[in-house]
């Protein structure tokens, strides 16, 4: 087998850069700047000679693997059974006359994505996490925190210190990458927009990571899994691309849209994140999310959810059936409803000392004045969740039933409404008896808010299928009462009076939940004084 000498001289000059690449990058640590490097702490720990030996050499040896597996499916003879064996042949009639090497770099280009994405995702979030949850246990991070330092400071070292090692491996991998790009034909934007995209994922997974230890998840490996499985989804945005010569000419439609929306979906994730990792850092005791912020979070992500069926082209489908809207939100509000959810010991110290707190702030008309219980239940974090929630299903009702009312098919426009009120009722209710199981004196009550919510949401839609055999299809104004009545429309719109008698129950259910609720924030502000004389438990 021959090589042209234009693809002599790439390989040549892949040959060159790998070795420069391993040549330059040597680090010494005495050379750092004094400020750098107390600035960088985590920079100082890890860039030491022998990490950053082994880094350079494990990069290089995976980058010659590579090259070794794909020169090995190069056709090594020319021939009839080649043509019909081997990808990289150039065909004429039913003989390979030469090598494609256009596409057989074009599919190391899609290796290498495959393996940067990997590498730095799944060994960037077990570094992260194994390394906070070291310095949690050891009980480190609480001295950092005296520190006069800002958190973004502190909390941007450890995402630029801690996987240093990991940046280093994976900037080994830019000459071959981008000869690899160059020689495949393919346009240079798309070596700029893969680590575009790869710069956003690692943000997202790095920031959630950071956030997981502070909720007490210590299980590196487990996070680096979880992450492993969540790559997929950004492969199928970047490899057909490479890989379907066809998928490349259509690059501006379907794909181009839905990967965009994907993209900007992790961008607006990792801003909250953000926000609700140095939340948790400065007060590890504090919800993960204020009030003021879950209304933003709200608004920002039902404005998006609904930006997204429109720009990928399934509105027609929730038109016809709302089941898909109607489950991601009930996910989402489960998932706001833990965030918003304060500690048993914040709601007590709320009912004995709410009547204290005092406005201070300088913008209000009369400083000094004793702060409303409305005021309080819609802005306080120690107070009960159940208002706030109220307020993000009104957002939420608001948004969604603003676009409703421009669908052109007036006869599903009230049933379709309905159904969204259905759905949101349900998520009040899970809202107070999820406060309600988390105001119980009991050990561990957020595993047992899960449980009881989830047999709660999934238990009942079960026994009504396996043990009664009775279906949305078959019974429709039945599944109305249950924790899935959006299904009962899948295959058509049902009548308006079921319907509003199905949301009358579930208010009067909310009701009576509420109602449980007041009386248990009551007893927990009476005071030890009043406990003792009326004989009261918590």
């Amino acid at each position: 087998m021959r090589l042209s000498r234009r693809n002599a001289m790439g390989v040549a000059i892949v040959t060159l850069c790998l070795l420069v690449s391993g040549c330059i990058i040597k680090v010494d640590t005495a050379t750092l700047d004094t400020e750098q490097v107390a600035k960088f702490r985590e920079i100082k720990g890890r860039l030491k000679t022998r990490n950053v030996a082994i880094a350079i050499s494990l990069s290089l040896l995976c980058q010659f693997i590579v090259m070794m597996v794909f020169l090995k499916r190069l056709p090594q003879t020319y021939g009839t059974d080649v043509a019909r064996h081997n990808p990289y042949c150039v065909e004429v009639g039913r003989y390979c006359t030469g090598i494609d090497w256009s596409n057989w770099w074009v599919d190391i280009f899609s290796t290498l994505n495959i393996i940067l994405l990997t590498l730095m995702l799944t060994g960037g979030v077990y570094m992260l996490l194994a390394d906070l949850a070291k310095e949690q246990r050891l009980g480190t991070l609480n001295f950092i925190r005296l520190s006069p330092q800002s958190s973004q400071k502190i909390l941007l070292g450890k995402l630029l210190g801690v996987p240093i090692l990991i940046y280093l491996a994976g900037a080994i991998f830019l000459p071959l990458h981008l000869w690899a790009n160059i020689s495949s034909g393919l346009p240079l934007s798309w070596f700029f927009v893969f680590y575009g995209i790869l710069i956003t994922v690692c943000c997202f997974f790095y920031n959630t990571s950071i956030l997981f230890v502070f909720l007490g998840v210590t299980q590196a490996w487990l996070a680096a899994a979880i992450t492993a499985i969540f790559l997929y989804p950004f492969l199928t945005i970047i490899q057909p691309y490479t890989y379907d010569y066809a998928v490349r000419a259509h690059f501006p439609d379907f794909l181009l849209r839905s990967g965009a929306m994907i993209i900007s979906g992790v961008i607006l994730g990792s801003y909250w994140i953000w926000q609700a990792v140095n939340r948790r850092y400065r007060n590890p005791n504090r919800t993960v999310i204020s009030k003021k912020q879950s209304y933003w979070l709200m608004g920002c992500s039902q404005v998006y959810l609904l930006l997204f069926f429109l720009v990928i082209g399934i509105t027609d489908d929730l038109q016809e059936s709302p089941i898909l809207f109607c489950t991601l939100n009930l996910l989402w509000f489960l998932l706001v409803i833990a965030m918003l959810s304060p500690q048993r010991q914040s709601i007590q110290d709320w009912a004995i000392y709410r009547h204290q707190q005092v406005n201070n702030d300088e913008t209000t008309i009369i400083k000094g004045s004793a702060i409303s219980l409305k005021e309080d239940l819609i802005w306080s974090e120690k107070s009960p969740p159940l208002v706030a929630m109220g307020i993000n299903v009104v957002i939420t009702a608001v948004i969604w039933i603003s676009w409703i009312l421009f669908w052109q098919d007036n006869t599903i426009k009230l049933p379709v409404i309905l159904t969204l009120i259905l759905s949101l009722n349900l998520i009040l209710i899970y809202a107070a008896i999820a406060q309600f199981i988390l105001l119980i004196k009991i050990k561990k009550p957020a595993i047992w808010a899960i449980g009881i919510l989830g047999g709660l949401i999934f238990l009942q839609p079960l026994a009504l299928i396996l043990l009664m055999s009775i279906t949305p299809e078959g019974s429709p104004d039945l599944w109305l009462f249950s924790t899935f009545p959006w299904f009962s429309i899948g295959e058509g719109f049902l009548a308006i009076t079921p319907m509003l008698i199905a949301i009358i129950s579930q208010w009067s259910v909310l009701i009576s939940v509420t109602f449980l609720l007041t009386r248990k924030i009551q007893k927990l502000g009476a005071s030890d004084s009043q406990k003792l004389l009326t004989g009261q438990k918590d």
